[in-house]
């Protein structure tokens, strides 16, 4: 008998054994980030990734297996648990969301049918209604969530899109398609997020429907340019699908001016989506909330759990002001499936059977609290302006702006530097940290000048951290 056939009473034991293992090497990169690379990629990786391994044909024990897993890992790894990690938005995730996952996974929970999982679909609606709360959009009334939850803020301004277009072409487009249609158009910043070009071509428009709107010196989009384009397409019969303002762009973290573009898509009958993927949980942080006043006139707003809520990848949440659009956008019906009336959440997105990923938010909102939560938040906010105020003292640095939210945007210049040796600078900058294993940051380019971009997301880091940041950045220019 092989080792897979084996009783599956054995079953438990094996895994034992290997979760061991799974949970030493977890512990060690997450209580001693610093001793593991920022990032790393092996040289071999790349073929393997091209020419795939053939498909093994003996078993081995899973000890074994895991052990091959954890090599493969260690030797391509980004490091996003180092305290010194600010490439991207989404970094080291809480361990209670980490938690919940895995119930999820074990368990095989899913909140896509009632049948198939009614305390995950409840938890799920909860956990819609508390992020709705955490960040003041209205909850949806009646039976159903305002809202989904997909797989990352793609899919969430996708559905939001798909909302758009359904209410300003009419529902009937569902079966009909496109053909015969009005030109239609979506206005958004320059800043912007990609994701709405990407949801244009998935919906049929196209990506030229996008409308990329003027920005102003800090990232924020122009009510006035915003203004004269919509009425500019309207003299020309295109129909305002919707208008997408941006709460946290991922550049430069800004925030559109809300209020106002809120008004100029009511003036128009332009369906409001606030994306907020990279900043709306920080809408009513003490000292930040005004920033997002406009927030709750939206129709729809996107945000991601795993960027500042502290979830691991692979979750995006929508809200919506009422979860009958959504059910009205996918309606899903089969003579294989048996309606009983249940709360089957498959009818309310893109998506079929699914994973559960609300578990680990409702531990975490559940184990910190709102108070808890905002806590965090506001201590990353705190260290964001000490990390700017460390700019504005040292000669050779300088911001692009003071920080909105929780990412910093800086760059070296040199005396008697022009804009090509600015560059140069910059780019080596980045790179010597990474290389020294000091810090990872991103580069952005900024209308043509290179800075270095800080994501400011990892709730162990501490003032000594980006002490040791702008430190490393000043030895380096000494050195260049």
């Amino acid at each position: 008998m092989g080792s897979a056939a084996k009783p599956h009473r054995d079953e438990w034991a094996a895994f034992t054994s290997a979760m061991l293992e799974v949970q030493e090497f977890v512990r060690a990169a997450r209580q001693t980030p610093e001793k593991f690379p920022l990032f790393v990629a092996d040289d071999r990786l790349e073929a393997r990734f091209e020419r795939p391994a053939p498909l093994p044909t003996a078993a081995v024990p899973l000890d074994a297996a895991v052990s091959e897993l954890l090599g493969v890992l260690q030797a391509g790894y980004c490091n996003a648990s180092h305290p010194n990690y600010h490439a991207y938005f989404a970094a080291r995730p809480r361990l209670e969301a980490v938690l919940g996952d895995y119930l999820g996974e074990a368990l095989n929970q899913t909140p896509a049918a009632w049948r198939a999982g009614p305390g995950a679909t409840v938890i799920e609606s909860e956990v819609l209604a508390w992020i709705a709360d955490f960040i003041g959009f209205p909850r949806g009334p009646g039976r159903w969530p305002g809202g989904i939850v997909t797989g990352g803020g793609h899919l969430a301004n996708l559905a939001a899109l798909k909302l758009a277009r359904d209410r300003a072409l009419g529902e009937a487009i569902q079966a009909e398609g496109l053909r015969g249609a009005p030109e239609a158009a979506v206005y958004m910043s320059r800043e912007g997020h990609f994701s709405i070009a990407r949801a244009l071509d998935i919906l049929g428009h196209g990506r030229r429907a996008l409308r990329e709107i003027e920005v102003d010196d800090r990232g924020r989009m122009l009510p006035q340019a915003l203004a004269e384009q919509i009425a500019a397409d309207r003299r020309r019969g295109v129909v305002p699908l919707a208008v997408v303002a941006i709460a946290g762009t991922s550049g430069s973290g800004a925030v559109d001016p809300l209020e106002e573009i809120a008004a100029i898509a009511r003036e128009h009958g332009a369906w409001f989506h606030v994306d907020g993927a990279a900043g709306a949980a920080m809408a009513r942080l003490p000292g930040c909330a005004e920033r997002f006043a406009g927030l709750a006139e939206a129709d729809s707003v996107t945000l991601d759990p795993c960027k500042w809520l502290f979830a691991p990848y692979g979750i995006g949440v929508l809200l919506v002001r009422s979860g009958d659009v959504l059910l009205r956008a996918f309606p899903s019906a089969s003579h294989y499936w048996e309606e009983r009336g249940e709360p089957d959440l498959f009818a309310m997105g893109p998506y079929g059977s699914r994973q559960v990923r609300t578990l680990g938010l409702w531990l975490l909102f559940r184990s910190l609290g709102a108070d808890g939560l905002r806590e965090l938040l506001g201590e990353l906010r705190r260290l964001t302006a000490y990390l700017a105020d460390r700019v504005d003292k040292a000669a050779e640095l300088e911001l692009l702006h003071r920080p909105e939210l929780a990412v910093c945007v800086l760059r070296a210049r040199r005396p008697g530097d022009d804009e090509a040796a600015t560059n140069h600078l910059n780019a080596t900058i980045q790179r010597r940290l990474l290389e020294s294993n000091r810090a990872f940051v991103t580069t952005l380019d900024w209308r043509g000048a290179t800075y270095l971009r800080v994501g400011v997301n990892n709730y162990i880091l501490t003032e000594s951290d980006i002490d040791r940041l702008i430190d490393s950045v000043l030895a380096i220019v000494a050195e260049a």
